[in-house]
C-alpha cells in the first residue's frame, strides 16, 4: 500500500494484517510454530498467557476518556482468572479453565473494544494448541499495527520493506515468544516480560483511557501485579488465586469494591509465616550455639534500623515517622532483647527459654507491620510526607539497601533465608508512597522501533 500526498510518495508498507507478509509468513513465527508444537500442553498455556500480559494495555485503543473501570479492570478479571487456571495440576487444568473463565463471554460484552484477554481465555478454555497458536499470532498484529501507524504518521520519505514497522515489530513479538517456548526455567514467570529495552511500547500505558490506572487508589494492587510480571516476579500464586476468584458481584460493583476485597485478602497472607514451636526450638539451640555471631546480628539489626530512622528524620527536617510505620521505629528494641538475652551469664537452658519468648515478640512485631501496611499501602498516600521528605525516604528508610538489610537481620532469627523474608507489604508501602509524592516529570516522546526511518 502507498500513501500519497499530491504527487510525493510519504510512506510505504505491508497492507497485512496478519503474519503474512507479502504472501510468506513471517519467517520468526515459522520457528516459533515448529518449536510450539513440540511443547506440552502446560507450557503452550503459560506461553499464551504471557502473550496476553504483554498486551496487558490494548495498543490500538484510542479514547479522550478514562476507560480503567469499564474496561481495563474486566481485563484484569481475564487475565488474573487465566493464571489461576494455570495453577492447577496437568489433569485438571481444562476442568478449571472452564470453570474459573466461565463467565468470559458476559465480561466481553462489557469491554469497550475487544481485547487479548478475551482471546486468551477462551483459547485457554479451549484447551487446543492450534487456537493457542492463532490467538498468541493475533495478538502481535496490535502492536504491529500500532507502530505502522506510528510511522507512517511520521515519516516524510518512502520505507524499504526491510525497515517496515510492522514487520520489525512482529519480528520483535515472534521472538518473545519463541523465548518463552525455549527457557529452561520450570517456571517461564519468573523472567522478565520482555527481553529487550526498546522503547517502542512504553508509550502505550500512558494513553489517557489508562489514567485512573495509572494513579488511581483503588488500582494499586493492579499497578504491583502487572509490574511484578513485568520483572519477573509474579506474586504469591495463592494470593492471586483468592484474588481470580473474588464473586462477580464484587467486580460488578466497581474497582473501589475489588480493592476492599483484595486489601482483605491481602491482610491473610501478610506478615512472616507462623514459627513452628519444635522449629524454633531447635533454631535457637543453632543461635547460643554461635552467641557472638547472633549477638553481633541483634546489635546490627537494631543500629541499622535506629540509623536509617536518624538519617531520614534529620534530612527530612520531621519530628516522627509517618503513622503506618510506627511498628518499624519500635524494632530495634526487640533486637536489642535478643541481644541482652544472648549476653546473660545464665545457663542455657534459662537463656533458650527467655530467647525463644523474645524471638516470638519480634516476629509478632514484623507480622504487625507488614498487617498494617497491607492495608495502608492501598490507601491515598499522597501529601502524607513532603516532596523533600520523600526524596530523603527514598535513600534512607525506602532504599532497598535498607529493606535488604533488614530482611537479613529478621530472617537470621527466624531461621529463614533473606529470598524468603520478603518484608512484601513494606517494599510495597515504600514504593507507593515515593510514586504518590514524586514529583511529576514531563513524559518524553517515546522512539520508534531501533532500525526505522522518519
Amino acid at each position: 500500500m502507498i500513501f500519497h500526498s499530491g504527487e510525493v510518495v510519504l510512506f510505504e508498507i505491508s497492507s497485512s494484517t496478519t503474519m503474512m507478509i507479502d504472501g510468506v509468513n513471517e519467517e520468526a513465527f515459522s520457528e516459533f510454530e515448529a518449536v510450539f508444537a513440540t511443547l506440552e500442553l502446560n507450557r503452550c498455556c503459560d506461553v499464551l498467557v504471557r502473550a496476553g500480559l504483554r498486551s496487558f494495555f490494548e495498543p490500538t485503543l484510542r479514547s479522550s476518556r478514562d476507560l480503567s473501570a469499564s474496561h481495563q479492570l474486566i481485563v484484569c478479571k481475564l487475565l488474573i482468572r487465566c493464571i489461576a487456571a494455570l495453577r492447577a495440576k496437568p489433569s485438571q487444568l481444562k476442568k478449571t479453565a472452564r470453570d474459573v473463565l466461565k463467565n468470559t463471554r458476559l465480561d466481553v460484552g462489557k469491554l469497550i473494544v475487544k481485547n487479548a484477554s478475551f482471546d486468551v481465555a477462551n483459547a485457554l478454555k479451549s484447551s487446543k494448541r492450534d487456537a493457542m497458536l492463532t490467538t498468541i499470532e493475533g495478538l502481535s498484529t496490535g502492536f504491529s499495527n500500532e507502530a505502522r501507524e506510528r510511522q507512517f504518521l511520521s515519516s516524510t520519505i518512502p520505507t524499504s520493506n526491510r525497515k517496515d514497522a510492522y514487520r520489525i515489530v512482529a519480528r520483535l513479538c515472534a521472538q518473545e515468544a519463541l523465548r518463552d517456548c525455549l527457557d529452561d526455567d520450570t517456571d517461564v514467570f519468573k523472567t522478565p516480560l520482555w527481553s529487550t529495552d526498546d522503547t517502542w511500547r512504553q508509550h502505550v500505558p500512558n494513553n489517557p483511557a489508562f489514567e485512573t490506572f495509572r494513579r488511581g487508589v483503588a488500582f494499586e494492587f493492579w499497578r504491583r501485579w502487572y509490574q511484578r510480571f513485568l520483572d519477573g516476579r509474579p506474586l504469591d500464586w495463592e494470593l492471586q488465586s483468592q484474588v481470580a476468584l473474588i464473586d462477580d458481584a464484587v467486580w460488578e460493583a466497581g474497582p473501589e469494591a475489588v480493592a476492599k476485597a483484595i486489601r482483605e485478602i491481602e491482610a491473610d497472607f501478610a506478615g512472616p509465616a507462623p514459627l513452628k514451636e519444635n522449629l524454633l526450638r531447635k533454631h535457637v539451640e543453632y543461635l547460643l550455639k554461635n552467641p557472638l555471631l547472633s549477638e553481633a546480628n541483634a546489635l546490627n539489626g537494631a543500629e541499622t534500623i535506629e540509623g536509617a530512622i536518624s538519617e531520614y528524620l534529620r534530612e527530612a527536617r520531621a519530628n516522627c515517622l509517618p503513622e503506618d510505620l510506627k511498628h518499624l521505629e519500635a524494632l530495634p528494641q526487640h533486637f536489642k532483647a535478643i541481644a541482652r538475652v544472648i549476653g546473660t551469664q545464665t545457663s542455657n537452658e534459662q537463656k533458650a527459654a527467655q530467647l525463644a519468648v523474645e524471638i516470638s515478640k519480634l516476629h509478632a512485631r514484623v507480622a504487625e507491620l507488614e498487617k498494617e501496611l497491607a492495608v495502608a499501602k492501598s490507601k491515598e498516600l499522597k501529601g502524607i510526607i513532603s516532596q523533600e521528605a520523600a526524596k530523603s525516604f527514598g535513600k534512607t528508610i525506602g532504599s532497598p539497601l535498607f529493606w535488604g538489610g533488614a530482611a537479613v537481620s529478621v530472617g537470621y532469627f527466624f531461621g529463614v533465608s533473606p529470598g524468603d523474608m520478603t518484608l512484601e507489604n513494606f517494599r510495597n508501602y515504600v514504593e507507593e508512597l515515593l510514586r504518590a509524592n514524586a514529583e511529576t516529570a514531563p513524559t518524553a516522546q517515546p522512539p520508534l522501533p531501533s532500525g526505522i526511518d522518519v
